[in-house]
């Protein structure tokens, strides 16, 4: 597991580690340089070097880096991109100690060309406002040029906190950052800016803290809630996170687990889930889908049982009753994937979650529905910006994780795609805070979350991005909760599992032919040497 800072909280912790243990600001910086110093020298091996200052501290660490090479015989001029009167303190003293030492500030319009390394200190992780004026200019001339970049923890012009580019910004072939990987550098299209990403021990001595929670009408911190700073997690973590087995259990020690899935013509939906759950470690696993599917479903997946939906589901009908029985065999059920959003499959989904109290995945269909009636939940909350008073009694308790990809999460919170993509971790955040559920809000980073702790996952790839993988999604963690994980430790772990399976069988196939299939196919490859 490894913390993914925002600016905020990596500024508290440079703070803090000067507060708390009296090292200087000056010895930080130091430690900076020597870090970028030695990743340009190893990974460069620079004869001539440009670096590009700003007037914060990410410029002091430039301008220490440029003494640092001049002290192992490598030419390195400064281009200052500033005045004076703006600069920092310490920014300050390391432009005094660099001309001290001979160092050459160049003017604004010195030319780039002739160098075999740009070193870009600019902005770091403190920019909160678009990039303009000369600042764009330059950064632009830069990403034109053929000379290789090394950014000072964060590409200059993409922000710290979101990935997002805030009007340009430098397209690095290696980024040296310091103590803690930053969310800005996980996010897309933050991410890709980066290019290589080497983390440096700097002696930022301190924990990272919690800090104020949500307020989910606002965003704003709430007295009465922590949350812990964004994490990833690592394949070795994983063994950690998986229910424990043991030689004696029998199936039904091991879950069993209801799909609910598969309207007229999607019964390969319910085959994805129910193969990825199998696949997972779940006992026994029963698809309830509409007949035609029968032949399609015990077909594909012989380990599966079978379950037609029910014709009437009138209260006390006898369909009624078979959905009832049903729901009192199973640990815990998944229902969404190729459902539909007709008149049957919503009084289908009604009639579950009345009758339904035990943990569940939504997924699909299931989170088109709820869009469209928000009082079956009821979700209504999720569109309502000045309520932030939600409680689980609210929702009746239900125990559930949603899945959205971006376009379900705009339908059923009326936000714009574009919003949610540009700050997916707050939007599942609040989602999760208003509802009181588990959100697993997928894209290219998932964010998994139940408003207190959250997971970005950095695993995975493109070829993940095809119709199915959703379902396969939804079947793993659906598996987890039969299991006895915990809605948040299922979606993480379901989450981690998915995107592992998925590295796998890029691995072998290439992420151009990888289908929704090959994620059940290669969770055995995942799962098969983990030991307790």
């Amino acid at each position: 597991m490894k913390v993914l800072l925002n600016s905020s909280e990596m500024k508290s912790c440079d703070v803090s580690t000067m507060m708390l243990y009296g090292i200087p600001s000056a010895v930080l910086m130091e430690r900076a340089a020597l870090a970028v110093r030695d990743a340009a020298v190893e990974h460069f091996h620079p004869e001539n070097v440009l670096v590009l200052c700003g007037s914060g501290n990410n410029g002091g660490d430039g301008f220490a880096a440029a003494r640092l090479l001049m002290d192992q015989g490598i030419s390195a001029n400064v281009l200052f991109l500033e005045t004076h009167a703006r600069m920092t303190e310490q920014c300050q003293l390391e432009e005094e100690i660099f001309r001290r030492c001979g160092g050459q500030v160049l003017p604004d319009d010195a030319i780039l060309s002739g160098y075999d390394l740009i070193i870009d200190a600019l902005f770091g992780i403190g920019l909160s406002r678009e990039v303009l004026g000369r600042y764009a200019d330059l950064i632009n001339a830069v990403n034109r040029s053929d000379t290789p970049v090394l950014s000072v923890d964060m590409p200059s012009g993409v922000s710290a906190d979101s990935g997002q580019v805030l009007g340009t910004a430098i397209r690095a072939d290696l980024t040296v950052t310091f103590q803690f990987e930053k969310l800005g550098q996980k996010l897309f299209p933050g991410a890709e800016r980066c290019g290589k990403l080497l983390v440096c021990d700097v002696g930022i001595r301190n924990a990272v803290p919690c800090h104020a929670g949500f307020s989910a009408a606002s965003g704003s911190g709430s007295p009465d809630q922590e949350i812990s700073p964004v994490y990833t997690l690592e394949e070795k973590d994983l063994p950690a996170l998986l229910p424990r087995r043991h030689a004696d259990d029998h199936k039904g020690d091991c879950g069993k687990l209801l799909i609910i899935s598969g309207n007229t013509g999607m019964a390969g939906a319910a085959i994805l889930a129910a193969k990825s759950a199998l696949r997972s470690g779940v006992g026994m696993v029963c698809v309830l889908s509409h007949p035609d599917n029968r032949l399609a479903i015990q077909t594909a997946v012989p380990e599966a049982l079978f379950a037609p939906w029910p014709a009437d589901l009138s209260p006390d009908s006898a369909g009624r009753k078979q959905l009832a029985r049903w729901l009192s065999w199973c640990d815990a059920a998944a229902t969404g994937p190729g459902l539909g959003t007709d008149t049957f499959s919503l009084k289908l989904l009604t009639a579950f979650l009345q009758s339904y109290k035990g943990p569940v995945v939504l997924d699909a269909d299931a989170l088109n529905l709820l869009a469209e009636h928000p009082e079956l939940l009821p979700l209504k909350r999720l569109s309502d910006p000045v309520s932030d008073t939600a409680t689980e009694t609210d929702y009746g308790g239900i125990s559930a994780v949603i899945t959205p990809h971006p376009g379900e999460m705009s339908r059923l919170t009326h936000l714009p795609v574009n919003e949610i993509l540009a700050d997916s971790i707050h939007t599942a955040r609040s989602c999760s805070w208003k509802t009181g559920l588990t959100v697993v809000l997928k894209g290219a980073r998932t964010v998994v979350t139940d408003s207190t702790d959250t997971m970005l996952n950095t695993l995975g790839n493109e070829g993940m991005a095809t119709a199915g993988s959703g379902d396969s999604l939804t079947g793993i963690i659906g598996a987890l909760l039969a299991q006895g994980l915990e809605p948040f430790d299922a979606a993480q772990t379901g989450v981690l599992l998915h995107a592992m399976a998925g590295d796998r069988a890029a691995a072998v196939l290439g992420t151009r032919s990888m289908k929704a299939g090959d994620l059940a196919d290669f969770l055995p490859e995942v799962l098969k040497d983990i030991r307790f």
